[in-house]
């Protein structure tokens, strides 16, 4: 009994993808998700969630447990054809999936950090100037990193405050909270996920929430002004 449970652990554990195979494993899965053709949707979704269940051991439970939760709302988008709430999902399990690389990359040995970089680039939208990034130490990555997050999430903003329609704020606010996501842990951070909740909220439910995302710029400013008032590495430092 002891050697057959043996033997399950240790399967268990071979199941287990290494982040940056799982992250290109479920965004190859997740690139064929659409409204178009429901069964077909749902079905990958179900491929996409035995995929987190099964080989999902090197995410951490609390992004994993999201990313299943936001595949399941995923499913009910499929099933009222909405395409804008069902893009919006999967957008945050993408970066659910980032928030892992992002803090693996800092955690991972010199000659594994390529991987993560090249894969957090793409789940975020980052662009490959990213990869420039490498080599850095921890502590000007990570600046330059986050400062890149916080660009990309004023670019959103302005886009949901420029929107012609409520779908179309409601995606470009979705992708900020995205990336708001990835970044949340920072000490200079002066959003909360809350705020982004709340607007989101506001949009979908049709109400005013040009007032709400002006305040979450605002909290943006401040945010990348402590974030640019952090002085760089002095080359002493970098060597």
């Amino acid at each position: 009994m002891r050697g057959r449970l043996f033997w399950l652990a240790f399967l268990g554990l071979a199941l287990a993808a290494p982040l940056p195979q799982l992250y290109d494993r479920l965004e190859g899965v997740l690139a064929r998700v659409g409204t178009a053709n429901p069964s077909q949707a749902l079905a990958t979704l179900d491929q996409a969630q035995s995929l987190l269940r099964q080989e999902g051991e090197s995410l951490p439970p609390v992004l994993r447990d999201a990313a299943l939760g936001n595949l399941q709302e995923a499913r009910q988008a499929v099933a009222r054809k909405s395409q804008a709430d069902l893009e919006a999902r999967l957008l945050l399990v993408r970066h659910l999936l980032a928030k892992a690389l992002y803090d693996g990359y800092f955690q991972a040995p010199p000659a594994e950090k390529p991987g993560y970089l090249s894969r957090l680039a793409r789940a975020a939208g980052l662009g490959q100037g990213t990869l420039e990034v490498a080599g850095l130490p921890p502590e000007e990555a990570r600046r330059r990193l986050e400062g890149r997050f916080l660009q990309l999430m004023a670019q959103d903003l302005g886009q949901a405050l420029a929107a012609s329609s409520r779908p179309q704020a409601y995606l470009a606010l979705a992708r900020a909270y995205a990336r708001f996501l990835v970044v949340q842990d920072s000490p200079q951070s002066t959003l909360k996920a809350q705020d982004f909740v709340q607007a989101l909220a506001k949009v979908s439910g049709g109400e005013e929430f040009r007032g709400e995302v002006r305040k979450l710029r605002e909290k943006l400013a401040a945010w990348q002004q402590a974030l640019g008032a952090i002085p760089a590495p002095s080359p002493q430092n970098q060597a």
